[in-house]
């Protein structure tokens, strides 16, 4: 079955009832005790694909394409690969492309606000399932994998890790399930399993909001994807038949009124 035919005999809406949002509490304590008995999942497969047989999406924040594409770290991104530039965000704010993006629709969310979408909505990695292709989400600065609401720094109070910029977890088809809420973890289990070899065919990779630009600049923005990327482009745990997306969010573009 096509993504887009599964979609469409999906029923759509925000659902209020049955998503688990048990992972939600912020505050220090209820933190620490999740995350001390937080189930963490690291699936490998090796369907072979026919251009390729792993898929990474990166998505950066908040620049319109000329600032981005004159920025000297993500020119030196542009010049590994090849610039697609007839690609657009769907709409504003940023969280329902976020949702677009493993689902095909914005599911009528239309804010950045908490979103839970109807658990008879299908994702991109129910096909994934399906198909036997292994799949994780590692989300910079996330306290503990399966965690569903927003966390700040500790520190400084930086807005860090937000759920708006996790496209899965506004799905309750996801939230629902402690298998597939355990594949959605902090960046860091990503070096974990990079170093094992247990780097999943697909993954969304989502910087906090420092590292991807929102609250600070292209430059921020580029120099964290370069120092990202660099060293994995020559690790072959990880680029091995490998496609990398990174994508640069236009969020506070300039609009036209026409």
């Amino acid at each position: 079955m096509h993504f887009s035919s599964l979609l469409t005999a999906a029923a759509v809406g925000i659902a209020s009832i049955n998503a688990q949002t048990q992972y939600t509490a912020t505050n220090a304590a209820s933190v620490e005790a999740a995350r001390a008995t937080a189930r963490t999942l690291s699936p490998t497969s090796s369907i072979k694909g026919k251009t390729f047989d792993r898929f990474v999406n990166i998505f950066l924040e908040n620049t319109d394409f000329d600032m981005a594409a004159a920025d000297p770290n993500l020119q030196w991104i542009a010049s590994q690969g090849i610039t697609l530039t007839n690609y657009k965000a769907i709409t504003h704010p940023s969280q329902p492309n976020y949702i677009a993006s493993v689902g095909g629709s914005t599911h009528s969310v239309i804010w950045d606000l908490f979103s839970r979408i109807s658990s008879s909505a299908r994702t991109i990695v129910d096909l994934l399932d399906a198909a036997g292709v292994s799949w994780s989400e590692y989300e910079d600065d996330m306290p503990y994998s399966g965690f569903e609401g927003d966390y700040i720094n500790q520190v400084n109070g930086a807005n860090d890790y937000v759920r708006k910029h996790n496209p899965l977890m506004s799905y309750d088809s996801v939230t629902s399930d402690l298998d597939k809420l355990a594949k959605i973890k902090n960046l860091t289990m990503f070096y974990n399993d990079l170093d094992s070899n247990k780097l999943p065919q697909w993954m969304f990779i989502t910087p906090n909001m420092t590292n991807d630009g929102h609250d600070t600049s292209v430059t921020v923005a580029g120099a964290w994807a370069k120092g990202f990327l660099e060293p994995l482009l020559t690790n072959p745990n990880f680029l091995s038949r490998t496609l990398v997306l990174l994508s640069q969010f236009p969020s506070y573009s300039t609009y036209r009124l026409d």
